[in-house]
């Protein structure tokens, strides 16, 4: 770590050539999260592909909303993107690290840079959600140490030249579980983080004013221009609103404060874009084995249909779909998944 540390800052760290090549063809943007969020450009076939809590979680554990004192909020170590546009990257490195905290009870910093440079639209600036998420998933993401990512410009973001085989070792290690996405909803979000202390990566749109320098964002008007992630850490009654406490990477004042309050003005308001986290699903099958007579074809996006209950029960028993988990009936991603495992066998 001090050796890339002095080469930064003696100005030796070696760029490559293709971030060289970036800085002549376009003029890198200093708003920190104006790029932060690219749009998804998968298919929707591609989409089906994504894990929802819905599948595996007939109800949210109900959340009962009261006013918790900062005094009792987790706090985690402050992430900071600097100019750049990895947002997303660090609210990802920041979700790991809670992971490994409910797991050891220790938080570790992940490396944020790890993440960001493996981007599927690298050079461009900035990620989508699920691109992040599932880097923290497959691959992971190393150890602060060994590949700093904190306080960095978007060029320094971009580099990669001292991932070494350790580093992708330690990536291993750093791993998150399977990759969850939640309904935009303020209550699902609190349950998934005040009942299982999960950090939830959250995507935000807003405008001028609207952001920056305040402890408590204000939506203002109809202005969306900028994306941004961050993660959620804590859920409370703020002055009688449901709210979210998020630890942003993007300081909102001189202080390096970091720790914002999101009211549900901002669900209401239609700013809320993404809502993930991590979760090991363990496909440990079951005791009995189900028997069950499929009349009808069976397809991906129903929901609470009895014969996809069924068709989980036997996945299940099968290990291609977790056990463990509720039985919804609603057929997407995990389904899906655990259908066609079922068919390559």
């Amino acid at each position: 770590m001090s050796g890339f540390n002095d080469r930064i800052n003696k100005g030796r760290l070696t760029v490559p050539l293709i971030n060289i090549i970036m800085l002549f063809k376009k003029k890198l943007k200093f708003n920190i999260a104006s790029l932060g969020v690219v749009e998804d450009p998968r298919t929707d076939e591609e989409k089906k592909k994504d894990y929802k809590e819905s599948e595996i979680a007939c109800a949210p554990t109900p959340f009962i909303w009261k006013e918790k004192p900062e005094a009792e909020w987790r706090k985690f170590p402050i992430l900071f993107q600097d100019s750049s546009s990895s947002c997303v990257a660090q609210a990802v490195a920041k979700a790991l690290g809670i992971e490994n905290f409910i797991e050891e009870g220790k938080f570790v910093n992940y490396s944020a840079r790890d993440i960001y440079t493996r981007r599927a639209n690298y050079p461009d600036e900035g990620m989508w959600f699920q691109n992040a998420m599932d880097i923290g998933h497959n691959i992971g993401s190393t150890f602060e140490q060994l590949m700093p990512s904190q306080g960095l410009s978007e060029t320094m973001m971009n580099i990669s030249s001292d991932r070494t085989p350790l580093c992708e070792i330690a990536g291993k290690i750093g791993r998150g579980g399977n990759y969850i996405s939640l309904p935009i909803d303020i209550d699902s979000i609190a349950s998934i983080v005040e009942s299982q202390g999960k950090g939830v990566v959250l995507g935000v749109r807003f405008g001028p004013n609207e952001w920056f320098g305040k402890k408590v964002p204000e939506v203002l008007g109809n202005d969306k221009r900028w994306g941004h992630g961050t993660c959620v850490t804590n859920a409370t009654l703020y002055n009688g609103k449901k709210a979210l406490v998020i630890e942003d990477s993007a300081y909102y004042d001189a202080n390096k404060e970091s720790i914002r309050i999101i009211t549900e003005d901002w669900f209401k308001a239609g700013r809320i874009t993404f809502a993930g986290y991590y979760s090991y699903l363990r496909n440990d099958g079951l005791d009995n084995k189900p028997s069950y007579n499929f009349a009808r074809d069976l397809e991906y996006g129903m929901e609470s249909d009895p014969d996809v209950v069924k068709l989980q029960e036997c996945l299940a028993y099968l290990k291609f779909f977790p056990s463990g988990q509720s039985f919804t009936g609603n057929f997407f991603g995990i389904t899906l998944k655990a259908v066609k495992l079922f068919q390559e066998a």
